[in-house]
C-alpha cells in the first residue's frame, strides 16, 4: 500500500486545496489525516468539503475533540482557545457527525496511527525520553513497525534499532530507505500551521511494499488563509504566524 500522511490541517482551506491535487500525481491509495483538522485557521467547513471528496482515514486530535467538548480547550492557549470556540460556532451542523464518528487511533498493515501517542491525543513527542517510551511500547507489538504521529507540527523521524538505540534521523530530499528491523515513529509535519520555520504546507509519503518514506511540501496563497483569518475576527498573531512557519 502507497499512502499519503497528513495532519494538523487546522482549517486551512488554501494549504489543503493545494496539497490534495499532489496526492492526486502521487497515486495514493489512502490518504491518511492524523487529526486537528479544525482550529486556528478560518475555512473548517471548505477543509471538510474537501476531504469528504477524498480517500481519507481520518483521526481525532486534541482540537476535533475540543470542538464538541469545550470544557477540553480550557487547557489551550488563550489564542488557541479563542480560535476552536469561533470553530465551534462555524462549523455547519452537517459536518458535526464527522468529528463525533472520528477514532482516536487507526491500525493498519503494519503500522499504528495516533494524533499524539498511542495512549493520548493531548500528549507530545517531542523529546528523546516521549520518543523512548512510545517506541518501547511499539516494539512490544510483533506486527508493527511504524507509528504515524502529529500534534507537533514538526516533521519528524525517530527510530529505535536492534540494540535499542532510540535516535532523531536526519530527515533528506527525496525517498527515505526506512530499516525493516528498526522501529519507527514518523510525523510529517503540519498541512496547515507548520512551526518547522518552512511555512509551505507539509506531508509525506508512505510506501509499505518498499517501507519507505518521503517528507514533501508545496507552496500555498498564504497570503489568502491570512486574509480569512482577519476577515474572521481570529487573532492577529494567528495570521502572521503562517508565513513564519512557526
Amino acid at each position: 500500500m502507497r499512502m499519503a500522511i497528513i495532519s494538523d490541517i487546522h482549517s486551512n482551506f488554501e494549504a489543503l486545496s493545494r496539497v490534495l491535487p499532489e496526492l492526486d500525481q502521487e497515486e495514493v491509495d489512502l490518504i491518511l489525516n492524523l487529526g486537528d483538522t479544525v482550529g486556528y485557521n478560518a475555512s473548517p467547513n471548505e477543509c471538510l468539503e474537501l476531504l469528504a471528496a477524498q480517500p481519507v482515514w481520518s483521526l481525532a486530535g486534541n482540537h476535533d475533540l475540543a470542538l464538541l467538548e469545550l470544557e477540553r480547550a480550557e487547557f489551550f492557549n488563550i489564542i488557541a482557545y479563542q480560535a476552536i470556540v469561533w470553530s465551534r460556532e462555524t462549523v455547519l451542523p452537517q459536518h458535526l457527525d464527522f468529528f463525533r464518528n472520528l477514532p482516536l487511533t487507526q491500525a493498519g498493515e503494519g503500522f499504528v496511527a495516533c494524533h499524539g501517542t498511542p495512549s493520548s491525543p493531548d500528549a507530545y513527542i517531542s523529546f528523546h525520553f516521549q520518543g523512548k517510551r512510545v517506541l518501547s511500547t511499539l516494539r512490544q507489538q510483533s506486527d508493527v513497525r511504524v507509528c504515524f504521529f502529529g500534534h507537533t507540527h514538526r516533521r519528524a523521524l525517530w527510530y529505535r534499532d536492534v540494540r535499542g538505540k532510540v535516535a532523531l534521523h536526519p530527515i533528506v530530499p527525496g525517498k527515505m530507505s526506512l530499516d525493516r528491523t528498526c522501529h519507527y515513529l514518523i510525523n510529517p509535519g503540519s498541512v496547515g500551521q507548520p512551526r518547522d520555520g518552512n511555512p509551505q504546507a507539509a506531508y509525506a509519503i508512505y510506501d509499505h511494499q518498499e517501507f519507505s518514506i518521503q517528507f514533501k511540501s508545496v507552496p500555498y496563497d498564504i497570503a489568502a488563509a491570512q486574509r480569512r483569518i482577519l476577515a474572521a475576527g481570529l487573532p492577529e498573531y494567528l495570521a502572521e504566524r503562517l508565513a513564519q512557519g512557526i
